[in-house]
């Protein structure tokens, strides 16, 4: 044996010479050679190479054409190899290592005993070895097929242990992405959702990953009939509960001493002593009440127990719990906003925002969970109405200081920890209230080795007497034993709140309590850190360092220390909300405080204007960033800071400053179309009808925006309206070319909708035009794009192919992942016709790609092409399964204008599978909306489909057809989405 040479079985059959691969011979050399490898160390004999080679239809020089075969194997192998001939038949010896397949194992095996950092880079080093499919085209062979099973199911098990471990060392949300591809590509998978999952809560994603959960839910409960296992129902109620323990990594504790556990975190476990009972009373009413709200003071533990109650519920709700975060939202006008983006769906066609969560849960069998709904209850209370009325099986648990006040609510008092009896004088006696058992787990963990005892009994339950059992309150109070004395802490606090005492009234003197509380501790901090403290309110959900540093001045216009904010984090002021990013958030009550603070001493315009700036800054270098190699992670940062973008936006506008408010918007842009995030477009609305926005550079853009949002709900006519009035300058009626191209784009598309095909692509040649005036690689690659996309569906695929190596090569430059997804669909939309397998290959690219950048559009685009082909080339059940979850993120994301090109593709296929009374129906609505032009649609295939179409009416009959025609005509948007969504299911399930 060489020490140069080996053979390579992991994506075909070569010889490797000196890291140059070449191939053994012809076909069945090959084919020869892959039995041989498969059964290395054994004798295969003549018969079974016959067998495997021929089947049951071997030619009558059969043997001799083994033998002949044999010889040129052992030519071209030696000297390295040997294939020696025994009484069972010819054997393949080679020494160990010297089969790729075998190195492979050998890492794997490596990697089971070894540390999470040192198992990334064995499984890297085994994993770079796969070049394809094991044994390639050799694989389906008798003789071959175990060993080339075995092998591939070896790889699934190291994929999912590398993945678990880089996701165990590295970064979440570069992990985000890897992930999203191995759960399409392996949908059945447990690991690769479980790690997804966990992924995406360790990134702040946890809306994701419990709609991640969801979905999963819904396959497998189409697919196989199966529910998740027990590992992924318990990760799922671990992320709902938001269990700090799903924060730790390999070298990252969550509680270590300057990242330590704060109060919000530890309501995970040690927060819920002693709250049993209210869980299991809260989870039976849960079971038969519309809705329930959990009432209590501030700091009481309301939003906790919703969580522990969602988790303990979440295995028996069909389509499983969503949790609506309301304690960042500032304005009333936006609670619909968030409760679609917590749904992930976005406004339907010429529905309002809250008929479209109205239409979207009217059959859900769901828990909502509504968090802090006391600063928002005259606009919550008439959505969460309305809801119930119109949703039979959705159910509403709701937080807030007060009851929605709505017939029929079930309101759920959630009273302090039980305080310990006013005569215990002893640990013992003392130790039974869960008051003092929080105090305590918290003292332990802010003061290393603080125990109780008789000495100190007495004035731990003063504390807690005069703390009311509020958990908040003994989070805060038990911060500050590590620097005075528990009698120290207990006689402070008597003289702090003793006042009350005459002045409370009900249950607000409870409220009262943790204001003076929050208060106390405010008044304990160091100026600097006062300062901070308060100027952090001003962030909505939560902040990242360089944010902090940037908004929150200290002293004379000094941003404020690293040290600083660990403090706040070690008195528990601040919640370090993710330690491997640094990520940090203000719980509701100490928020409140922070902001009446910035208020009071006229701060807070100050703070606002500064946290636009940043914001503003960061969403445009992250429009900047979207457009290069690092898509991926400006495409998570910019989700991950939405609320503060919502909110930056909305003091832009209150302040009247439109430079700001038109900016924000067209930064964003990209980043809300490729996630389907079209809130945005409405921003765009608002920002263009301020005054100082007439003549503004960024305006046109913005109208853009605007246009792109009516364009994707298909009102074409207002779409085309406003791309128009973007392109009018100041000086005259006369349309000039974009500095981006976004209008001119809008008006192609929407155009092409109506069948004003010339217009239409005289509009893309501007749009080319424009982005080449404008010297940006990125918006050009999108426009020859586009340009492909559209010669394609005019029927010049030819033109197609080279206007897609031209935005190849425009897009190149950028290294941006979606410029490349987009390149690769517009070259496999154009292969379609001529090379099938090429144009699958290019299209499947396109929609992992895009996916790895967080770029849900270009992959619901590109995977509307592939099951298109596959069901054209005979895999009709797959093509349509397949085109449950695409039609699914058109309808969330409010798509109306890809809806329906996904929509047209099941038309077909249900055509070709014979299923005529669905198909017709699926034509009228088509017919409806006029989608007969729109983008990508080749005249060869609108010919195909119409002669479908008329060989249908032939089968079903005149008056049928009509009929079904008619009913389809009359369906609304959601309608039309549930009766394809359930034909999918009865077609799929019957083949």
């Amino acid at each position: 044996m060489t020490a140069t040479t080996s053979l390579r079985v992991l994506g075909g059959i070569e010889v490797d010479v000196r890291g140059e691969g070449r191939p053994v011979g012809g076909p069945k050399a090959q084919q020869l050679l892959a039995v041989l490898v498969a059964n290395r160390g054994r004798p295969v004999s003549t018969a079974r190479f016959i067998d495997s080679l021929w089947g049951e239809d071997p030619p009558p020089s059969a043997t001799a054409t083994v033998q002949s075969q044999i010889s040129r194997v052992r030519s071209v192998l030696a000297p390295g190899f040997r294939v020696v001939l025994t009484s069972g038949g010819y054997r393949l010896d080679i020494e160990d290592g010297e089969v790729d397949a075998d190195r492979f194992e050998g890492l794997l095996q490596r990697s089971r005993t070894e540390e999470p950092s040192n198992v990334v880079s064995l499984l890297d080093e085994g994993l770079a070895l796969w070049q394809g499919e094991a044994f390639g085209s050799c694989a389906d062979l008798a003789e071959v097929r175990g060993e080339a099973l075995r092998l591939e199911e070896l790889r699934l098990a190291a994929t999912e242990a590398w993945a678990e471990a880089r996701l165990a060392t590295g970064d979440p949300a570069a992990m985000v992405g890897e992930l999203e591809s191995l759960v399409e590509s392996h949908p059945l998978r447990d690991c690769y959702w479980r790690l997804l999952m966990l992924a995406l809560h360790r990134s702040g994603r946890q809306t994701e990953a419990l709609r991640r959960a969801a979905e999963l839910r819904e396959r497998l409960a189409h697919d196989v009939g199966l529910v998740p296992s027990r590992a992924v129902v318990e990760l799922e109620a671990q992320i709902l509960a938001d269990d700090p323990a799903l924060l730790a990594v390999a070298g990252h504790a969550p509680t270590s001493r300057r990242t330590g556990a704060s109060a919000p975190q530890l309501l995970g476990a040690t927060s819920f002593v002693g709250r049993d009972p209210e869980v299991a009373a809260v989870v039976d009413v849960v079971r038969d009440q519309p809705l329930v709200t959990i009432v209590g003071p501030g700091g009481v533990g309301k939003t906790r127990l919703a969580m522990r109650v969602g988790a303990m519920v979440i295995d028996r709700v069909e389509d499983g719990v969503t949790v609506v975060e309301l304690a960042p939202l500032r304005d009333p006008g936006g609670v619909a906003q968030v409760i679609a983006a917590a749904l992930d769906i976005q406004p339907r066609q010429y529905r309002t925002l809250e008929s479209t969560i109205e239409d979207h849960l009217a059959a859900s069998d769901r828990v909502l969970v509504l968090d802090n709904c006391e600063h928002l209850t005259e606009a919550v209370a008439p959505l969460v109405d309305r809801l119930r009325s119109a949703c039979p099986r959705l159910r509403v648990l709701a937080t807030s200081r007060e009851p929605l006040g709505l017939a029929g609510e079930y309101v759920s008092v959630l009273a302090p920890l039980s305080l310990p009896d006013p005569t215990a004088v002893t640990a013992r006696e003392v130790a039974r209230s869960s008051a003092v058992e929080l105090l305590l787990a918290r003292a332990e963990a802010s003061a290393p080795g603080f125990v109780l005892d008789d000495d100190n009994a007495v004035a731990i339950a003063a504390i807690c007497r005069r703390l009311d059992g509020l958990p908040l309150a003994l989070e805060l109070a038990a911060a500050r034993l590590r620097t005075m004395g528990v009698e120290a802490l207990a006689e402070r606090l008597v003289e702090r709140l003793g006042l009350l005492d005459q002045t409370q009234r009900g249950a607000d003197g409870r409220q009262r309590t943790l204001f003076e509380l929050v208060e106390w501790s405010h008044a304990l901090l160091a100026p600097n850190e006062q300062e901070l403290f308060d100027q952090l309110s001003v962030f909505a959900g939560g902040f990242d360092l360089p944010a902090s540093q940037a908004v929150c001045i200290i002293g004379a216009a000094d941003p404020p220390a690293v040290d600083t904010l660990a403090s706040l984090v070690d008195k528990s002021m601040v919640l370090l909300a993710d330690p491997d990013r640094s990520r940090y958030r203000l719980l509701e009550p100490l928020r409140e405080f922070g902001v009446d603070r910035l208020r009071a001493r006229e701060g807070l315009v100050g703070a606002e204007r500064r946290h636009l700036d940043w914001y503003l800054g960061l969403a445009e270098r992250g429009g900047v960033g979207l457009d290069g190699p690092d898509e991926a992670m400006w495409s998570d940062t910019l989700a991950r800071d939405h609320d503060n973008f919502r909110a930056a936006h909305l003091a832009a506008v209150r302040m009247g400053d439109a430079d700001s408010a038109l900016r924000i918007v067209c930064a964003l842009r990209e980043y809300a179309f490729r996630r389907i995030r079209y809130e945005v477009t409405s921003w765009a609305e608002v920002s263009a009808s301020l005054e100082g926005a007439a003549g503004h550079p960024a305006l046109a853009d913005t109208l853009g925006v605007s246009a792109y949002g009516r364009f994707v709900r298909g009102d074409m006519d207002a779409a085309i309206e406003l791309a128009r009035a973007a392109l009018v300058s100041g000086d005259g009626d006369a349309p000039v070319l974009s500095s981006s191209g976004l209008p001119e784009r809008v008006l192609g598309n929407a155009l092409f909708y109506l069948a004003r095909i010339s217009e239409a692509l005289s509009w893309m040649d501007r749009m080319v035009e424009a982005t080449r005036r404008s010297g940006a690689p990125a918006p050009l690659a999108h426009a020859l794009y586009m340009r492909s996309v559209a010669e394609t569906s005019v029927g010049n695929p030819v033109r197609g192919a080279v206007l897609a190596g031209e935005a190849k090569a425009a897009g190149a430059s950028t290294g941006s992942p979606t410029a490349r997804a987009q390149a690769d669909y517009a070259l496999g939309l154009a292969l379609e016709r001529t090379d099938p397998a090429d144009a699958l290959a290019c299209l499947e690219r396109a929609g992992s790609v895009g996916a790895s950048a967080g770029n849900r559009w270009i992959e619901a685009f590109a995977l509307t092409e592939v099951r298109w082909l596959q069901a054209r080339h005979g895999e009709h059940i797959a093509g349509l399964i397949g085109y449950v979850d695409i039609v699914d993120t058109w309808y969330r994301g409010g798509d109306w204008a890809n809806q329906w090109l996904s929509l047209r593709r099941v038309l077909g296929t249900f055509i070709e599978l014979g299923f005529h009374e669905p198909a017709a129906v699926l034509h009228g609505a088509l017919s409806a909306v006029g989608a007969a032009h729109a983008l990508p649609f080749e005249p060869v295939d609108a010919d195909e489909l119409s002669r479908s179409v008329d060989r249908l009416r032939s089968e079903l009959g005149p008056s049928a057809f009509v009929a079904a025609v008619r009913r389809g005509a009359s369906m609304q948007d959601t309608e039309i989405v549930a009766f394809v969504q359930r034909e999918i299911r009865t077609i799929t399930d019957s083949g």
